[in-house]
Formats: C-alpha cells, sequence, structure tokens
C-alpha cells in the first residue's frame, strides 16, 4: 500500500489547494454577487424617480386627494397689511445727507376670523373656496352659527348661489388696492389633476428638506393658452412656480404659485401638514404677496388653517337636483 500522506503534505506546503478548498471558493463568490447585488438594489431603492414617475404619482395623490371629502371646512385666522417700503426722497444736499429718507412700515392692518370651506366640484373640477367671515379686528360681524355648513349639508339648487353671495360679502373686508381670486391654498395642486397637467411644463429643480423628509423641488409653468385664469381685464394670466413633492408617496408638501401681468403681480405660498384625526394632509399656511404696478404700497397676508371637519356629501353640479331613481 503506498502512503500518500507525505505527497499530501508536499502538495499543502508548494502551494497546492486540496479537498474541499474549491467549494469554499465557489461559496465567496456566491456571497459577493448576492452582495453587490443587494447594494445595487439599495442603491436603485435610493436614487429618485425619474420626473414622469414622480408627475404620476403626484397626479396619483391628488386624484386620491379629490376623493377623501366633498366638503372640508376650517377654521381661519387670516392677517392682512398694507405696507409702504423704504423709499430715499430726491432732495439729497450737503445739508440733507439722507436725501429725504422715508422709512416704511405697515400702513393698515386687518385680522379677520372666517369658516373656511373647501367644496369639491363633480367631474374633477377640482376645489371651490368659500370663506364666511365671522370677526374683524376682534369685533363680530355676524353671529358664528356654520351658515356656509348648512347650506352644503343640506343643499337645494341655489347652494352654490347663495354661498357665492356670502363668498362676495366677505370680500369687502380685504384690504388694498388688489382684488384676490388666487389666494386658495389647494390651487396649485389643481395643476397636477390628470384633466390639466397636459397644460403645464415641469422641470425637476433639486432637492430640499421638508415637513422633516427629503422632498423634490419641482418648477412648472403654464404654457396652454387660454389659461385657467383670467385677469379682472379678461387678460390671460399664466401660472409659475414651484412644487414640493415626496418623492416616494407624491405627497405635496408645500406650493409656490407666481402670476404677473403689467398691471399687477403676485405670489401665493402654501404648506401643508398631516392631520391624524382625518389620515389625510391639510392646509397649514398661505403666503401671499400683491403689488400693482400704479401703486407705492404692497399688499401681504398670511392665513393659518385649523380645528378640520370633513364631510361627506352627494352633491351634484346643481345642488339638490334629485337624481334619476333617487328617493
Amino acid at each position: 500500500m503506498t502512503d500518500h500522506r507525505g505527497s499530501d503534505r508536499h502538495r499543502r506546503h508548494s502551494g497546492e489547494i486540496a479537498g474541499p478548498a474549491p467549494f469554499v471558493i465557489c461559496h465567496l463568490s456566491f456571497v459577493i454577487v448576492v452582495l453587490i447585488f443587494a447594494a445595487s438594489l439599495s442603491t436603485a431603492a435610493s436614487q429618485p424617480p425619474a420626473l414622469d414617475e414622480l408627475l404620476a404619482r403626484a397626479t396619483a395623490y391628488v386624484s386620491d386627494y379629490e376623493q377623501r371629502f366633498s366638503l372640508l371646512v376650517a377654521d381661519e385666522h387670516y392677517v392682512q397689511e398694507i405696507r409702504r417700503p423704504d423709499a430715499v426722497g430726491g432732495n439729497l444736499s450737503r445739508a440733507n445727507p439722507g436725501g429725504g429718507f422715508q422709512a416704511g412700515g405697515v400702513v393698515r392692518r386687518q385680522v379677520l376670523r372666517s369658516d373656511y370651506l373647501l367644496v369639491r366640484l363633480p367631474d374633477g373640477g377640482g376645489w371651490m373656496p368659500f370663506r364666511d367671515v365671522y370677526e374683524v379686528n376682534g369685533s363680530k360681524v355676524r353671529d358664528r352659527e356654520d351658515r356656509l355648513v348648512k347650506l352644503f349639508l343640506e343643499p337645494t339648487p341655489t347652494t352654490f348661489d347663495r354661498a357665492t353671495r356670502i363668498m362676495e360679502a366677505s370680500t369687502r373686508h380685504n384690504i388694498g388696492s388688489v382684488s384676490r381670486s388666487i389666494n386658495i391654498p389647494t390651487l396649485a395642486l389643481l395643476f397636477l389633476h390628470a384633466d390639466i397637467r397636459g397644460r403645464f411644463a415641469f422641470t425637476r429643480s433639486g432637492e430640499e428638506a421638508m415637513a422633516g423628509r427629503t422632498s423634490t423641488v419641482v418648477e412648472y409653468r403654464e404654457t396652454a393658452r387660454p389659461t385657467l385664469i383670467k385677469t379682472s381685464r379678461g387678460r390671460d394670466l399664466a401660472m409659475t412656480g414651484r412644487l414640493w413633492i415626496d418623492p416616494a408617496t407624491g405627497i405635496v408638501l408645500k406650493t409656490f404659485l407666481h402670476a404677473a401681468d403689467p398691471i399687477v403681480r403676485a405670489t401665493v405660498t402654501a404648506t401643508f401638514r398631516p392631520d391624524t384625526e382625518l389620515d389625510l394632509w391639510v392646509p397649514e399656511s398661505m403666503e401671499e404677496f400683491y403689488k400693482a404696478e400704479r401703486d407705492f404700497n404692497e399688499i401681504y397676508g398670511t392665513a393659518t388653517y385649523g380645528t378640520y371637519r370633513r364631510f361627506q356629501v352627494t352633491t351634484d353640479q346643481r345642488f339638490g337636483e334629485k337624481k334619476p331613481g333617487g328617493p
């Protein structure tokens, strides 16, 4: 019988691999391949989605948001100010080195408290806002009896007309020379609606921390004509701005809207927060700025929202009309 132990020792000492070593190498190779594959999956998961996918998620979010309520009611605290910017006078001289500098500041301030309603329109028409002011600068202007809420919870064919009259009556408490029609915190959400998104061009503009998460900033520009919103003189008023979108869920965390024509320019910024009781992201605040070309003063507004209540009511475009087969 030949003794191979010496030759085995020789192979081991000479660097030859014996026994199960090839299996060990294959096993280690498999582990390395798995780790590389897992790392590639992790890297792919951490990459932000493409712009088309991001917009698709945001549109799906807006579509779901639209179905979550037909009537959303909040308490609104709305501060409006007319401010005069700093100005340098024209009488600059050695005796008057300041040139007649005039310091700016708040010229007038109005604080409104209102019932604020967002009413879902039929057929994907977005939301119509209604504001019913009940207090101005701490003084009551009416009893607070939720009259707008009652109109929509007990609808009739004249509900929209009556609510619109209440809304128009509330606008008399606005201050400044600019008529406001875009001071709606959810307005920019409408631009992501499936039926409207095609009217806008979108571009990615980076990332930003927002509400404890990383958001993707998307710029938008209205390209279709006629525009969604007109001026008081019937001219096109194209919207531009930015959206802060959660890339994983499509949730819109913040919106910025800019509108301008030769007569007036305006900006509206809205932020949203989660309401745990409603399981819904709701408007938290809205900031406005208006500047008329021929007016030296500037208009600022800040509205905050709380005590949300959600209602689901069965309505169509003509409130109160009985549906076929209905009672």
